[in-house]
């Protein structure tokens, strides 16, 4: 099992040949993550955008175009996404990235019949994240995609985290269902659910839930517990029960702790890379050496 972000992008060097391909990936933000990806030995790119603004954002970073980068001139966002989409449906490339372009032309790509990345399951959102003071990697989802999953979205959730960390060389995928405590109370919806769906098991994983994140990442605080099974203290799969929770989870580890991260859309066909303008270097090249390794992982 890789066990930080170190060991990803060394196994994303050890990889040959990945490419990701980014629909109006011109501008300075994107450029930069990619030729940096490129630099580091992540992943060279198709750039599906405008040659002209490439030109443009090369200069205001005074760089040349590395050799493994290439450019796919095109200015309609719709088309771009679509070309993009098709590049990695067709195996030319392995990743897909958002560039300077809107979410809703991005996805409607990702999910488009001919083209696309749809594989009938859910799309979510993974933050892979390293503390310091953890010896392992882990997943939390979904912060992202899912506004508030039923039930069947939630298993879809759980199990496209899981399948991420298998990727990621994970013996056993252990899922918590996050909660505040470990006991369902009616007057906290999630926790009925949460119960409800570790009775029943998720195939191919261990499940609890409801478990507070104490007993879910720390042995000592889940003995004190007295919680017992494979996910006790040793959670990798981290599942909130709604976007907000999630977001704010995964955001407090970037923004007010030393905590490595990197992200994804699972549930298509391929890794799916959206990176924020405001994202740190870090957590860009992060992303896309991820990107890569599950994208090896997958052939």
């Amino acid at each position: 099992m890789l066990s930080n972000f170190s060991e990803i992008r060394e196994a994303a060097r050890a990889l040959s040949g990945s490419t990701v391909a980014v629909p109006m990936g011109h501008d300075v933000s994107s450029l930069k993550a990619l030729i940096e990806a490129s630099d580091s030995g992540f992943a060279g790119s198709i750039i599906v955008g405008s040659k002209e603004e490439v030109k443009k954002s090369l200069a205001e970073l005074g760089r040349e175009l590395p050799g493994d980068i290439s450019v796919v001139d095109c200015t309609d966002p719709h088309e771009a996404a679509l070309k993009a989409a098709g590049l990695v449906s067709s195996g030319k490339a392995g990743m897909l990235m958002k560039g300077l372009i809107k979410t809703s032309i991005f996805l409607k790509a990702v999910l488009d019949k001919e083209v696309g990345l749809r594989t009938g399951r859910v799309l979510s959102h993974i933050a892979v994240v390293h503390v310091p003071r953890q010896d392992r990697l882990v997943a939390i989802t979904d912060g992202g995609m899912n506004i508030r999953p039923d039930k069947q979205e939630v298993i879809q959730i759980a199990s496209n985290a899981a399948d991420t960390m298998l990727k990621l060389g994970a013996d056993r995928a252990r899922v918590a269902l996050l909660a505040a405590v470990e006991v369902a109370n009616d007057k906290m919806p999630e926790t009925l659910l949460w119960k409800e769906i570790a009775e029943e098991g998720i195939l191919g994983m261990d499940v609890a839930g409801p478990v507070a994140v104490d007993g879910a990442m720390d042995p000592e605080a889940a003995a004190i517990k007295k919680m017992q099974g494979p996910v006790a203290g040793r959670a990798n799969v981290l599942v909130t029960h709604d976007i907000a929770t999630g977001n704010i989870f995964a955001k407090g580890f970037m923004y007010m702790t030393d905590t490595d991260v990197g992200g994804l859309i699972a549930g298509a066909s391929a890794p799916i890379v959206m990176l924020s303008r405001s994202d740190t270097s870090s957590t860009k090249l992060n992303s896309l050496a991820l990107g890569a390794v599950v994208a090896g992982s997958r052939k």
